[in-house]
């Protein structure tokens, strides 16, 4: 009797997980649009929490690499795809910022503030300015008092125009009080290797670029945030060596489509929130070079309404004009 009871909650254990991969089956899968090619940390991210998010959705999640255009074909992707639950975009703070304060919306193709709704972030990452072993000094201060003197030191490296590590230059020439002249490049890599070979003195690097192997020919300055980074935590912030400069930290997060029904988002929400509780996702996030750091959509979409704020005025006088 015992035998058949075993076996008769076997075949319901068995019966119950077929009827849930079933259904995993034959519900559309939930889409992560992100606007990286694969194969770099952006995929990677996206690939990490797709396998997390598997189990506790109860559905099939994949990765959709939409590359091009800064993140725009990713954006435009999410706006025209079905409102459904079934779509989200992963991406860095500054496709929802920068774009918004220089493109217009015929540009762009969407309005970010009526298209998106926020709903998670789920990393952040301090960007620094990164010294060259060539400029030959140690401190901010030290390449401040040069630079002042010495117009040719007075110039740094930015992964793109018309980002945050460009208008960054923007908010050191004020604060330094001299003018820092951009070298624009395509990609922190760049940067780094020209930083690397001596031939910008300074480079703007999200840490995770400026702090991986470079054999000691270039080092960080400071990190452009409130507080010191548990990534480095003996390099010091802008703001403790007296360069108030504090909006120099980077986030990713997840965007829907406004019209996705709130139930959706709350769904997806908690789950990120789940994902990023786990000690083991935090530990794979490390070797990214970022750490997770969650909010809800409430959170997220007031942080960048913030930086938009700040950043809008910066950009406007700069005179910089997108397509």
């Amino acid at each position: 009797m015992f035998k058949q009871s075993l076996k008769k909650l076997t075949i319901s254990a068995l019966l119950g997980m077929t009827s849930l991969l079933a259904s995993a089956q034959e519900q559309p899968p939930i889409r992560i649009l992100i606007g990286f090619a694969a194969g770099g940390n952006g995929d990677i991210l996206a690939r990490l929490m797709a396998e997390e998010l598997r189990p506790i959705l109860g559905r099939n999640v994949i990765v959709e690499n939409k590359p091009g255009a800064l993140g725009r074909l990713a954006a435009q992707a999410l706006k025209t795809n079905p409102a459904d639950g079934t779509s989200y975009l992963l991406a860095p703070d500054s496709w929802a910022i920068f774009p918004t304060i220089t493109t217009s919306e015929t540009t762009l193709r969407y309005n970010y503030k009526t298209d998106f709704a926020p709903v998670a972030r789920i990393v952040s990452f301090p960007l620094g300015l990164f010294v060259s072993e060539s400029a030959g000094v140690n401190t901010l201060k030290e390449y401040v008092d040069r630079a002042r003197a010495n117009p040719n030191l007075a110039v740094y490296g930015s992964s793109a125009a018309g980002g945050i590590t460009e208008f960054l230059g923007l908010v050191m020439s004020k604060e330094f009080g001299f003018k820092m002249n951009l070298i624009p490049f395509k990609g922190g890599g760049e940067v780094k290797t020209n930083l690397i070979g001596g031939q910008i003195p300074v480079g703007i690097m999200v840490a995770g670029d400026g702090l991986s192997d470079t054999g000691g020919k270039i080092k960080p300055l400071g990190f452009f945030v409130e507080q010191r980074s548990s990534m480095a935590p003996n390099v010091p912030t802008f703001k403790e060596q007296g360069y108030n400069i504090v909006n120099g930290g980077a986030f990713s997060g997840f965007w829907t489509n406004a019209r996705t029904p709130e139930s959706e988002r709350k769904k997806m929400e908690d789950a990120l929130r789940q994902v990023l509780a786990k000690p083991s996702v935090q530990e794979r996030l490390v070797a990214l070079q970022v750490r997770a750091d969650y909010a809800d959509g409430r959170g997220l979409g007031q942080q960048v309404d913030r930086l938009i704020t700040y950043w809008t005025p910066i950009v406007k006088e700069s005179g910089f004009k997108g397509e």
